[in-house]
């Protein structure tokens, strides 16, 4: 009987210590395969040198879980997708660089990018904020259907003193070349209805200066409300030329 017992123990201990062995096993191979994914994970990211040297991330071509895909692009997210683009359903969903990504380095701080997008409703909106805080504070730019507005310090948004209105742009495809210089601690705003590639470097579609603003933060913020960003060029040196209206 005492033999009985003790082969019984035994075998109920061996059982015991291979099960343990397989979990650990099971959760070795677990992280593994999560580590593998997140060093596949990213999306498309490629130098440019025209009309200025910079970076363009490009959204459609993305691999892995949303989060991780942006964290090894240099984005951190809230509320965001992947489905052919970044897509966002709300003032929630945003990204922002997670490094500086100024085009201009020391004095006054300047920001340039191009962006593409789709808008997908009527009440779709896409700010573009330049250089923005983590938590998406600065000046930059409120993308409506058929036109572009400024934001100021506070937040707000408002037509430009030289504004540009287009046919609507909702579920299609549209690019922007935007760029914002701090000048004498307000912002001057500015841009081009085309690729940052087509634009006329010396003269702005639309612009405003001395808007007020904040210019705490040196990173790329986007709030994607019902719309996609398709990809999204940051640019190191500024694209504009001319001087500001002042």
């Amino acid at each position: 009987m005492k033999f009985a017992k003790l082969f019984l123990f035994s075998t109920i201990l061996f059982s015991v210590m291979n099960c343990a062995e397989l979990f650990q096993s099971d959760k070795k191979d677990n992280n593994d395969a999560l580590f593998a994914l997140l060093l596949n994970a990213g999306c498309t990211v490629s130098d440019v040198s025209a009309p200025a040297a910079g970076r363009k991330i490009d959204f459609t071509a993305c691999r892995g879980d949303a989060n991780a895909a942006l964290v090894a692009s240099g984005f951190s997210s809230s509320s965001v997708s992947l489905s052919g683009g970044l897509v966002g359903t709300g003032s929630s969903s945003t990204v922002y660089t997670t490094s500086s990504s100024l085009s201009s380095l020391g004095g006054d701080k300047k920001a340039s990018i191009e962006i593409v997008y789709v808008l997908s409703q009527g009440d779709s909106s896409l700010d573009a904020i330049l250089p923005s805080t983590t938590n998406l504070s600065g000046p930059g730019f409120h993308i409506l259907p058929t036109t572009v507005n400024k934001i100021a310090s506070n937040g707000s948004n408002s037509a430009l003193n030289t504004p540009r209105v287009w046919a609507s742009s909702v579920s299609a495809e549209k690019t922007l070349c935007l760029e914002v210089h701090q000048e004498s601690g307000n912002a001057h705003v500015f841009g081009w209805e085309s690729s940052c590639a087509a634009a006329s470097r010396g003269t702005y579609q639309f612009e405003e200066d001395g808007v007020a603003a904040d210019f705490g933060g040196d990173r790329i913020g986007l709030r994607i409300n019902k719309a996609t960003v398709k990809s999204i060029t940051i640019y190191s040196s500024n694209i504009g030329t001319a001087g500001s209206f002042r």
